[in-house]
């Protein structure tokens, strides 16, 4: 049940910054775009993490 919320928050987190990049206003500088992107991709890290270690956890069960 965790790893699913985190992977539910981490799609949440994706959904915002690529909003922020897509909308692109004056406002929005270069370094809030980097950041943007950096953080969608610790997000498809953390996801990417979730989704292994559950996987790890399960067959240790076994």
């Amino acid at each position: 049940m965790i790893p699913a919320i985190g992977i539910m928050i981490a799609f949440y987190i994706i959904t915002r910054m690529l909003n922020l990049i897509i909308e692109k206003r004056k406002e929005t500088g270069f370094l809030t775009m980097f950041f943007a992107i950096l953080t969608i991709l610790v997000a498809i890290y953390a996801i990417y993490a979730l989704i292994t270690g559950s996987t790890e956890a399960s067959e240790l069960l076994k």
